[in-house]
């Protein structure tokens, strides 16, 4: 596997084009995968652009269930909007 690095590292890192960002298990309320709590990422989104109005971080389950998940809207959930997704950490792929 790749080296395992923080969001905060692909967000420094200016020369990769897609990475997986990997949720812990505790970020949700019944068991997963690693697989099912792996989202596939692309450096063109929004959060990686500190100049965009927007902070858009948009994902694609690695299981093929969901694709263009609002991966920002669940890691910044507030506590009665449900389980707030935590990065355990990322790893690039191109």
């Amino acid at each position: 596997m790749a080296e395992k690095l923080t969001l905060n590292d692909l967000q420094d890192n200016e020369t990769w084009e897609k990475a997986v960002v990997v949720f812990k298990p505790e970020s949700f309320s019944k068991e997963f995968t690693e697989k099912q709590r792996s989202y596939e990422i692309d450096r063109d989104n929004h959060y990686f652009k500190p100049d965009s109005i927007s902070n858009s971080l948009f994902g694609n389950c690695l299981d093929g269930t969901d694709n263009g998940v609002r991966l920002d809207i669940y890691k910044s959930r507030l506590p009665e909007e449900g389980k707030r997704w935590i990065v355990d950490y990322c790893y690039i792929t191109k």
